[in-house]
């Protein structure tokens, strides 16, 4: 197995249809695969114990809104419509910047909503063990920001094959890619199994980043945050001296 993973990484990678993907090689979307999961899952079960609220993505959030609706709670619902709006947020600024990007003919404009979370996720560790003068609707807001920009960014980089949070499909997608290999063969075959690596490998990292967090936040409380903050850092010079 382990021969076969290696066979893997050695040609560039394809995305849907033979697409390139920003000419990056598939160990370049490997180190993605890990460096975004990885970080998603430090900031979420951190985000977890802060306010006991999962910010992995807005699904749960959609059934609190029609309850807080129901029953009259207004002021509630419109904080979480202003998290979903965080995290659409996210996702505009990160697209918009590679839209822009490509527009302009620059390089690393994509770069900045990276370079955002980052600095983010400093200001948030810099609050150390106060996580009481956290406010309880703009840390959460702030995280799905975040969030919804790594998801975004890594689903660009890898032409939608990848998220950072959103595990559920991955799991789902990785047994259409194992039902697959039963019915494919050559390249086809190859391409499958690449993208049956990535999503384990994605999965696999989020664990890891989780458990890390679950180790360390005790300890620390939001210093933990500079760990994903140095993570993306990582990926922004990475990319700055590989592309």
């Amino acid at each position: 197995m382990k021969s076969e993973f290696l066979e893997t990484i050695k040609t560039p990678f394809l995305g849907p249809e033979g697409a390139t993907v920003r000419k990056r090689s598939f160990r370049s979307v490997m180190l993605y695969a890990v460096a975004y999961p990885f970080s998603t899952g430090i900031v979420i079960y951190a985000g977890l114990m802060t306010f006991s609220m999962v910010l992995t993505n807005i699904t749960g959030f959609l059934p609190q809104i029609a309850k807080d609706l129901y029953e009259g709670q207004l002021n509630t619902a419109g904080s979480i419509f202003l998290w979903l709006f965080a995290f659409f947020l996210g996702g505009f600024f990160a697209g918009w910047c590679s839209e822009r990007e490509k527009l302009l003919k620059t390089r690393y404009l994509h770069l900045v909503p990276l370079l955002t979370v980052m600095l983010m996720y400093a200001a948030i560790g810099i609050s150390g063990q106060r996580t009481e003068n956290l406010h309880p609707v703009a840390f959460p807001g702030m995280i799905l920001f975040t969030i919804g920009i790594l998801n975004a960014m890594v689903s660009l980089t890898t032409s939608s094959l990848i998220k950072a949070s959103q595990m559920t499909g991955m799991v789902v997608e990785l047994g259409v890619d194992v039902a697959e290999l039963f019915h494919s063969e050559g390249e086809k075959h190859l391409l499958i199994r690449r993208e049956a690596w990535l999503r384990i490998v994605v999965m696999c990292s989020f664990i890891g980043g989780a458990m890390l967090s679950v180790a360390l936040f005790p300890a620390i409380g939001t210093k933990v945050f500079y760990f994903p903050s140095a993570i993306i850092l990582g990926v922004i010079v990475y990319d700055v001296w590989k592309f």
